[in-house]
């Protein structure tokens, strides 16, 4: 290791100098030779058959000597990083490289992982969430739910309101000219639903039988090209139409479910309520009590650390993008969103996510948590159990850097449980909540009778999710 040098960048940041012996370049030169014969054909030889003398003579000694460094360099690198007991953080970055008298002398730059110089104090932490009782209107609100799977629409002699339904005519123009692919004969439409043009809702509510409406606004994003293109709206009202939700009886009740009467129907949706309101107060303790701490973190950030974490968020946004078939272009377009507000949210993203996963590294340490073989046997069982591919996965699993990359997953929840026991769960005149989850209660609507539904045409439009984050 003597002629190997480490000074410091900067913060979590090193420059390690280190030489390749002219003699390490020689065996690297053969690996270098057989890889340059596979992509440069020359002429009496198969493709990765011609000796490296050949090789040699026809690309240039200086070209095979550079594919021998690039051949060798990383192993030469991860060799030095391991000698050091280094760990990298990112992929180490070529600073330079050079000629010298016994060989090549190379420095590349390290990034190293921070570690916390103040741990926050996980144990007797108190975090406010929201309430865990069903309120009457939540209650009520489901039960219209119900109604709502039975309801009738009714043609009214009255105006348009908003949760009506209307049969209408609908047709654009540009310029004077027809777009006859904006046109539609007796379509049934929801006001107030915005599922079709921005200004269609307001113009429709006040409007009766036969009243015409028009507006100004942009074709929407199912009509391809034209998509965005601003045109004037002529709608005719046919007739207003009025949902009607069928009154809650016992007998009703007893036809639509398998319960027998109103309040046991209540009854148990409350129950059920209850439960799923818990769970999602639970689920939410959780990300609080971990938000609260991560908010306590003080720890300087390598540049290059966030850039690379940025690139991996942006890499699982874009997959999510591509599943749903919508380009970037078109997500920036739709959500109105600036690039540079993307990017910025993109690196506080990146920035929270390094913060999280410094705070549980160095909860596992002071907690001293470990994962034993057995543990580490059922949670590969359980995996294996889970997958569609069982066979696969537990191939994968016996690779050594799989499983160092699933314990350090079982390691971050022990973290995250620790967060979770060590707080404490209050309401906002500081009451502690019970989070206790009960048994599920599971309830069963039947197939009702054959009920008078008025089918309304739909048209398609493109959806685009905004960022969550995501």
């Amino acid at each position: 290791m003597a002629d190997v040098t480490v000074t410091e960048a900067g913060p979590h940041e090193k420059l390690i100098s280190f030489e390749v012996a002219e003699s390490e370049l020689e065996s690297a030169k053969n690996a270098a030779a057989r890889k340059i014969s596979q992509e440069v054909k020359i002429r009496g030889f198969r493709p990765g058959k011609a000796p490296r003398a050949i090789v040699e003579a026809t690309v240039g000694a200086e070209r095979l000597r550079s594919e021998a460094i690039d051949e060798m360099l990383p192993q030469k690198v991860g060799e030095v990083l391991n000698e050091l007991e280094i760990e990298p953080a990112t992929s180490p970055a070529l600073e330079s490289i050079e000629d010298s008298l016994t060989g090549v002398k190379v420095e590349v730059k390290v990034t190293t992982w921070p570690d916390l110089d103040d741990v926050p104090e996980i144990h007797d932490r108190v975090v406010e969430v929201g309430a865990v009782e069903v309120t009457d209107d939540e209650l009520e609100s489901q039960i219209d739910r119900f109604r709502e799977q039975f309801a009738t629409v009714e043609e009214v002699k009255r105006a348009a309101q908003l949760g009506d339904y209307v049969s209408m005519d609908i047709s654009a123009t540009k310029d004077g000219e027809d777009v006859p692919e904006a046109a539609a004969a007796g379509l049934l439409y929801e006001v107030g639903s915005g599922g079709l043009i921005a200004a269609l809702d307001e113009s429709l509510v006040g409007a009766a039988a036969e009243d015409v409406v028009g507006f100004e606004g942009p074709l929407p994003d199912g009509f391809g090209d034209k998509a965005g293109q601003e045109v004037t709206y002529s709608v005719t009202v046919n007739d207003v139409r009025q949902q009607m939700l069928p009154e809650v009886t016992d007998e009703w009740v007893s036809e639509t479910t398998e319960f027998e009467s109103v309040d046991e129907l209540r009854s148990t949706l409350l129950d059920q309520m209850s439960d799923m309101k818990r769970r999602s107060v639970a689920g939410s303790f959780q990300d609080k009590a971990l938000d609260q701490l991560v908010d306590e973190v003080v720890v300087e950030l390598p540049e290059a650390l966030v850039r690379a974490e940025m690139d991996e968020v942006f890499h699982r946004f874009s997959h999510r993008l591509e599943e749903q078939e919508i380009s970037l272009e078109d997500y920036f377009r739709v959500t109105g969103i600036e690039q540079e507000a993307f990017i910025s949210d993109l690196e506080s993203q990146a920035e929270r996510s390094l913060k999280t996963r410094l705070l549980l590294e160095a909860i596992i340490d002071l907690e001293g948590f470990e994962v034993g073989e057995d543990e580490m046997s059922s949670v590969v069982e359980m995996v294996v159990a889970s997958s569609e591919d069982p066979e696969r996965i537990r191939t994968l699993l016996q690779d050594d850097l799989q499983r160092k990359n699933l314990a350090g997953d079982i390691l971050r929840n022990k973290a995250l449980e620790a967060i979770v026991n060590g707080a404490r769960p209050v309401d906002e005149d500081g009451n502690e909540v019970d989070l206790t989850i009960a048994p599920p209660v599971t309830a069963e609507v039947v197939e009702a009778e054959a009920v008078e539904v008025v089918e309304a045409e739909v048209v398609e439009a493109e959806v685009i999710a905004s960022n969550e984050e995501e």
